[in-house]
């Protein structure tokens, strides 16, 4: 007498154990669709960051990590370039580099009240008097040096030291965070679509919460195939988050902030396995970045520390020679995925 195999019943036990285990650890990879055009919002927020690229004349990186194209930085009188062209638009004197990192923080003030005067100038009391000061670096917010900051000076001489000020602040604020959520605000993203903030990590956080009105889903760019219009973000700092699962316990904390940096996919290549990024505050300037993918076509392994022996930083001061750095090995943990 032959029984029923009993293979397929262990199979179906074992499928319903285990679903809850797999349910919560890949949850969010399983909420990141890897096809799919790119939407009207993609094709929009790409323009306007790959225009602002070109407009502001910035850098340009391989994707092995080197600068091809060094670019206007944050601080320079450099004029605006024409976005079509490529030539510099001589013809509309005052359309600086420094001015145009300025209109990143308007623009984030829209959304965020008073946040560009909130910018802080960093100081030594009687250092220039004194180049052997031992005082303690202070910090002094624009609003408290310019109280009438929202009314232009009379004289020339106000003019000139308003605007030293203010590009002072620019070189002593990060705003790469400022510089996406400009780009949000160009592609007309409200605040229910996203979370405006001069810290990266605030809007990476509300894309964990699953909000049906958010634009972004947080996924991990180990598993996700990297789409226009998405978000590639990597962790910085002391403690960096090293990957996705990091991410995905560190924002439960209720005062969560890490150090981390944001670019935006403006053109993906299959076929050659390969993304471009543009993102703000790279070198001090906008970049736009190649990156690899691997055969799975989500972003290559290559790009992580995670592979590689830690590199001596002080080697190039120090020796004859050193290693050529690889600005693209980075800890690229969280994709943001446009819905």
């Amino acid at each position: 007498m032959r029984y029923p195999s009993i293979l397929p019943i262990l199979r179906f036990t074992a499928a319903v154990i285990l679903a809850p285990i797999f349910t919560g650890a890949n949850a969010h990879a399983r909420a990141c669709p890897h096809s799919g055009p790119p939407s009207a919002m993609a094709m929009r927020l790409a323009a306007v960051a790959d225009r602002e690229y070109r407009e502001f004349n910035g850098h340009r990186i391989d994707d092995d990590g080197t600068l091809l194209r060094f670019g206007s930085m944050e601080s320079e009188s450099e004029l605006l370039h024409d976005p079509d062209t490529g030539a510099s638009a001589r013809d509309r004197p005052g359309r600086y580099a420094w001015r145009r990192v300025w209109e990143y923080w308007v623009a984030l003030g829209e959304h965020v009240h008073g946040e560009p005067w909130h910018r802080k100038l960093i100081f030594v009391p009687g250092l220039l008097d004194d180049a052997h000061s031992s005082a303690r670096a202070k910090e002094r917010e624009l609003a408290s040096l310019l109280p009438d900051a929202a009314a232009e000076g009379e004289g020339e001489a106000q003019s000139a030291l308003r605007q030293a000020l203010v590009r002072a602040a620019l070189n002593d604020s990060p705003w790469s965070a400022a510089f996406i959520s400009y780009l949000m605000h160009q592609a007309g993203l409200s605040d229910a679509q996203f979370r405006y903030s001069a810290t990266h990590s605030d809007y990476i956080k509300a894309a964990f919460a699953d909000d049906p009105a958010y634009a972004y889903r947080a996924c991990d760019p180990a598993l996700t195939r990297p789409r226009i219009g998405d978000l590639l973000c990597y962790s910085r700092g002391n403690r960096p988050l090293r990957r996705f699962a990091d991410w995905q316990e560190a924002v439960r904390g209720e005062h969560f902030i890490t150090a981390s940096h944001c670019e935006v996919v403006v053109d993906v290549n299959r076929s050659a396995r390969k993304i471009d990024t543009v993102g703000g505050n790279v070198l001090q300037s906008v970049a736009r970045r190649k990156l690899r993918l691997n055969e799975a076509e989500v972003l290559s392994g290559n790009h992580s520390p995670l592979q590689f022996e830690p590199e001596d930083e002080t080697a190039c001061l120090v020796r004859k020679k050193c290693r050529r750095q690889n600005v693209n090995l980075q800890y690229w943990s969280v994709l943001l995925q446009l819905k």
